[in-house]
């Protein structure tokens, strides 16, 4: 992979997590401030825990991947 890939990948998981905590701050407002009772926002809650949880995954997985291309670096620099 190289550093513009590299650099794309982390530029997309923050704007990954720009948009999921800009949906969560206008859950919760909802929650606590609108008119409409707590039990109508399953639906948003399941799609913010469930875009969180497929988050989390790339950022692991992306983590992970740069561990390996280091480590390989560094066994081919020897």
């Amino acid at each position: 992979m190289t550093m513009e890939q590299i650099t794309d990948r982390i530029e997309e998981l923050s704007f990954q997590a720009w948009e999921l905590n800009s949906l969560a701050l206008a859950v919760h407002d909802a929650i606590m401030e609108g008119p409409n009772a707590v039990g109508s926002f399953g639906g948003a809650l399941s799609v913010l825990t469930s875009t969180a949880y497929k988050l989390d995954q790339e950022m692991k997985t992306f983590s992970h991947e740069m561990y390996e291309a280091l480590r390989a670096e560094g066994k081919g620099a020897a």
